[in-house]
């Protein structure tokens, strides 16, 4: 009897033990409230936040006082950033809550990635009052799921809908790559001066007209469509800073005007780029927008057709005009 009551005995402590493993283990509580990791924080009061990655790198993101988001390595200039893209991690950042605390333990910190030295992202987020939070951000066991632990405590949470991915420290990843986009139900009058001479469109109603001398001549649907689409939409390869040394830019002139705005864009030859595996790749045109104080490339792809575009091109052919 006593060695059947010493193994009742027994199991029943292993009992007591699992029960209170399962209810004080750090993060198995089912009502254990959420954590949130960026307390008091909102996508509205953040002004600036920095990543930095294990290798030290650090990427800075500052709030303008027009609203607007600029980025850069943290030593050369701040270009503008992508506005949704923004919009996107800084609902991300102040969302992050947590109802799993992994350990308090700072032993564990380097094997899950959030040590002070040793980690996959540091995040430091500053508000409208100079508060500065920050978060280390760790290893993931899982999709959308990271390792999180806020530099004031030893505390490491498991938090989701985070990846270290969306992180990432390379610059250009940021830009607002829309350098000139016109909504084309605003836009009045366009006019494109080149090589090949220059023309005026302009808008009466829904539809276009050549203006002046032209003014009577019958536009093609289709050409005049593609030529709006292309000339109120430039996506820049890359951002050169607010000064330009190189040839002028004296291609093309490109003017925008709808009722509350008037955009020029200067366009530059192209500019052919090295060969690759004996190929030579497309070329850029250094543009500039009088809308935008930086002087920017965009790809041949883009531009040519605005350099080469003639009036001929747009007005509606006669099927007795053409060749035989």
């Amino acid at each position: 009897m006593t060695k059947k009551t010493n193994l009742i005995l027994f199991m029943l402590l292993v009992s007591q033990l699992a029960l209170i493993t399962l209810v004080y283990w750090p993060g198995k509580g089912k009502n254990q409230a959420a954590t949130n990791l960026l307390p008091g924080m909102n996508p509205e009061n953040i002004v600036e936040f920095s990543i930095t990655d294990e290798a030290g790198k650090t990427l800075a993101m500052k709030r303008e006082d027009q609203g607007e988001w600029q980025v850069s390595d943290g030593k050369g200039t701040a270009y503008p950033a992508d506005a949704e893209r923004m919009q996107g991690v800084l609902a991300t950042m102040t969302s992050l809550q947590s109802q799993r605390l992994v350990t308090r333990t700072p032993s564990s910190h380097i094997r899950l990635q959030v040590d002070d030295k040793i980690f996959a992202k540091k995040l430091a987020v500053t508000g409208k009052n100079g508060e500065t939070q920050t978060l280390i951000i760790g290893s993931s066991p899982g999709p959308q799921t990271v390792h999180v632990r806020p530099t004031a405590a030893n505390d490491v949470y498991l938090a989701k809908g985070l990846t270290v991915s969306e992180l990432d420290t390379e610059t250009e990843s940021w830009w607002r790559k829309d350098y000139v986009l016109v909504d084309r139900e605003k836009l009045k009058e366009i006019k494109l001066e080149n090589s090949h001479g220059s023309l005026t469109l302009q808008k009466e109603g829904d539809k276009w007209r050549l203006a002046g001398d032209d003014a009577q001549q019958e536009l093609a649907g289709a050409p005049v469509d593609t030529f709006l689409q292309r000339a109120t939409h430039l996506v820049v390869t890359r951002y050169l800073g607010k000064e330009h040394q190189g040839k002028p830019l004296d291609a093309a002139v490109l003017t925008l005007t709808t009722d509350q705005e008037t955009i020029t864009v200067t366009i530059g030859p192209e500019e052919k780029k090295d060969k690759n595996d004996g190929k030579e790749a497309d070329g850029e045109h250094v543009i500039k927008s009088s809308a935008s104080a930086f002087f920017a490339t965009a790809s041949a792809y883009q531009i040519k057709p605005l350099t080469g575009m003639k009036k001929a091109d747009l007005v509606q052919k006669d099927e007795g005009s053409e060749k035989e």
